[in-house]
């Protein structure tokens, strides 16, 4: 029996390893704007509110302190010093938050200000979805089945944002 070529796994095994962390990220970012914009539209605010500052004022805040948090660790615990794959993660990490915000920004940009808030919330909804049906396709379940486990991790992603909320006193 030959044995598996752990040069060649490498490279694809690291592929995979930042996809995650941008993946990771994304879904992050996702599931917090969505809070946040549920926070505005539950309060009345969504026709006055500036979807865009909120969009990119959560994206960037989160994308930020993550990065910080992760630069801080990274060093932490390789004594000292950022290692090539802990900056790859980091930038992996940033461009899932930026796609996030950008999907977003699409959503506001195509649509009338008294829409762009509960757009913007479906798009993030749909996003969550979507990689939800991904992992179950991806895992070969059917296409029905992975449309339960959609909506299965949309559920859970909504009261994972409806509990932040509820925590922060919203």
């Amino acid at each position: 029996m030959a044995q598996p070529d752990v040069a060649t796994d490498e490279p694809r095994e690291e592929a995979l390893e930042l996809r995650k962390e941008a993946f990771t990220m994304a879904l992050y970012v996702a599931i917090c704007l969505l809070a946040a914009l549920s926070v505005v539209a539950e309060h009345g605010e969504g026709a006055q509110a500036d979807t865009f500052k909120i969009v990119w004022g959560t994206t960037l805040g989160l994308a930020l302190a993550h990065w910080f948090a992760f630069r801080v660790s990274s060093r932490l615990v390789a004594s000292g010093s950022v290692r090539r794959q802990d900056a790859a993660a980091a930038a992996a990490q940033l461009a899932g938050a930026a796609a996030v915000g950008l999907l977003a920004t699409i959503a506001v940009l195509l649509f009338p200000d008294s829409a762009e808030l509960d757009v913007v919330r479906l798009v993030l909804a749909a996003l969550i979805a979507l990689v939800g049906y991904a992992v179950a396709r991806g895992a070969g379940a059917s296409p029905a089945r992975s449309m339960v486990y959609a909506v299965s991790i949309l559920v859970i992603a909504s009261a994972v944002a409806l509990i932040k909320n509820v925590l922060a006193g919203h």
